[in-house]
């Protein structure tokens, strides 16, 4: 047997997967990290996810021709599992602020949320957000609303739980006195499970614009953010937006 004849006895025993070559990076499934126990932006739906957020996403994905799943998560988890690689995109109402934008890279805005505080339907002391000072107040751990918390509500305790439904739970076992988070997951349970429940403080407490996070550098940040701007101009963000709040002049 010669030389020749050893090398393409030798090629024919390399797993085919060797020859062809690992999957291309802009081929492979995208990991998206996302807090699902927040409805109505994502939540356990049967067998598959639901929300806005789940929808807004599936469309970005679309535009970007990439297979896609979700890896539900711990909020205060996501950021360190985008930074370590474990998830490729952070899709969970994640607030656009400095501190973060240090560390991830954001999408443009694709939804302007805030805070807002809700408090026991039988409490009669807390009737305008001044009202809160020297309170206990509930809170998801690793959300904006825990420095809001901190630094514009006096003399307040704060009790961070791991998610939206602990601290409401809480707050129905009168364990706290309010609970400050996201304005539309809370208006969706004050309209829905929290009928009747807890009654909303008003006004709002803080604005803020909602992005898709990335690694810092990643080459996703263009692509979606031509895919949000192509949804925006021929309105299936508004009509995704619409489906899950309703109407909204602003």
């Amino acid at each position: 047997m010669d030389r020749r004849q050893i090398l393409q006895l030798g090629l024919l025993a390399v797993p085919a997967t060797i020859l062809a070559g690992p999957a291309r990076a802009d081929e492979a499934e995208l990991i998206v990290g996302s807090n699902v126990g927040s409805p109505p932006f994502a939540y356990k739906d049967g067998d598959h996810y639901s929300g806005f957020d789940m929808e807004m996403f599936a469309e970005v994905a679309k535009a970007l021709n990439r297979k896609w799943r979700v890896q539900p998560m711990d909020f205060g988890a996501l950021i360190p599992a985008l930074q370590t690689g474990n998830i490729d995109a952070i899709v969970s109402q994640l607030f656009i602020k400095p501190e973060r934008q240090k560390v991830i890279d954001f999408s443009a805005p694709y939804y302007q949320s805030g805070l807002v505080a809700v408090t026991s339907a039988s409490n009669t002391t807390i009737n305008t957000p001044d009202d809160l000072a020297g309170k206990a107040i509930g809170t998801e751990t690793g959300t904006i609303a825990v420095d809001y918390i901190k630094d514009h509500i006096k003399g307040a305790t704060l009790d961070q739980l791991p998610s939206i439904n602990n601290a409401l739970l809480a707050l129905q076992a009168g364990r706290t006195d309010a609970v400050i988070y996201d304005t539309p997951a809370l208006m969706y349970y004050a309209n829905n499970t929290g009928k009747g429940k807890v009654r909303v403080i008003r006004p709002t407490l803080e604005g803020r614009d909602v992005g898709i996070g990335f690694r810092k550098g990643s080459p996703l940040v263009m692509p979606a953010n031509a895919a949000l701007a192509a949804m925006k101009a021929d309105g299936r963000l508004k009509a995704i937006r619409e489906k899950w709040f309703g109407q909204d002049p602003a």
